[in-house]
């Protein structure tokens, strides 16, 4: 590929990146509408880590690697995720108001890189960010295999507890190294 060249929006990468919206859609029907299919729940959930996993691994070797891409990303993990947390509320698995956390720290998190960018400063992704993701990733497939198992309330809350404080935990890293890089 040549150098000066940018991949366009619509590579492989990309694609992968997005099909996590995609099946984060998928999870919601399913889950809102209370339908029995929860095997089909996990595996969209399992694919949709798989292709958090995959993306930026394909995008290197394929010499695809973009801003878009990087900026895709994160925005894709938080709608996905998002986007399961708000059907676990919606199938009743969850109260909504312990969605807050996990819309607060993305939205939060994602204008204090806007404001340090705005600045000169980048805020790239910190430890405690991709420790957040896994913990999310694996919470969510975790309280859809406990309730395939008939094992759901009190385990699947916390479940999602701790992914909520590690979410909050990684806010406050995030807010520190913004604060740290003024």
């Amino acid at each position: 590929m040549n150098q000066s060249s940018t991949p366009g929006f619509f590579t492989a990468p990309n694609l992968l990146t997005l099909l996590r919206v995609v099946l984060g859609f998928g999870i919601y029907y399913l889950l809102a509408t209370h339908s029995p299919l929860l095997w089909v729940v996990l595996v969209l959930a399992i694919l949709s880590e798989i292709s958090d996993v995959l993306d930026g691994a394909l995008a290197r070797k394929m010499g695809l690697s973009s801003g878009l891409g990087q900026a895709l990303d994160p925005l894709c993990d938080s709608l996905y995720r998002l986007t399961v947390f708000l059907a676990f509320a919606a199938a009743g698995w969850m109260p909504l108001w312990l969605v807050f956390p996990f819309l607060f720290r993305d939205i939060i998190v994602s204008y204090a890189r806007i404001m340090a960018a705005s600045r000169g400063v980048s805020i790239g992704a910190r430890v405690s960010g991709k420790i957040k993701a896994v913990i999310q990733g694996a919470a969510q497939i975790g309280v859809v295999a406990f309730h395939m198992l008939g094992l759901a309330n009190t385990l699947s809350l916390v479940l999602i507890g701790i992914a909520a404080a590690m979410t909050l935990y990684s806010l406050y890293d995030y807010v520190q190294g913004f604060s740290s890089a003024r």
